[in-house]
């Protein structure tokens, strides 16, 4: 592996269909189990469990950021593998898709969880996923998205909470 500047770490974002970052980066940071985690070289080795958030990307004063959905990172002295299902730019989630997502996640949620009172059991499921996958992109576009998915995201949202 090729070595890295001087006070960076190799970063490396996979997902089951591409490889969508590689790169040095002074800081990453990300939305782990135990909360976040802020990675620099020489960080020690460590792997941790990837709860779906925002990961921030620190370079030369700059800050990026993606989201990211369940999945793992394994760390070592000077590169930062992260490995999950899915991860994206701001500029690449669709409003209307994670209002969708959003809304389905939750009425998904509130028939499981009235199922499992009647029935007596605890449960998670696929819909908690969901609905944090969607919850992480809309605090994306919040923080980082354009103008316009910004609005449309309020509209949106706004549309389904009404109801």
């Amino acid at each position: 592996m090729a070595q890295t500047q001087t006070g960076k770490i190799k970063l490396v974002v996979v997902t089951p269909y591409k490889t969508f970052f590689e790169g040095e980066v002074d800081i990453v940071t990300i939305p782990a189990l135990d909360g976040e985690l802020g990675i620099m070289k020489d960080h020690s080795p460590l792997v941790a469990a990837i709860i779906p958030g925002i990961c921030r990307i620190l370079n030369d004063g700059e800050t990026k950021m993606f989201s990211c959905s369940e999945g793992y990172a394994e760390i070592s002295h000077r590169v930062a593998l992260v490995v999950c299902n899915s991860a994206e730019w701001p500029e690449e989630i669709s409003v209307s898709r994670t209002v969708k997502s959003y809304r389905d996640a939750t009425r998904k949620l509130e028939e499981e969880r009235r199922q499992h009172i009647e029935q007596g059991i605890i449960q998670t499921s696929d819909s908690a996923n969901m609905l944090a996958r969607s919850k992480a992109r809309m605090h994306l576009i919040r923080l980082a998205g354009s103008e316009s998915q910004k609005s449309r995201l309020e509209k949106q949202f706004n549309a389904i909470s009404a109801k």
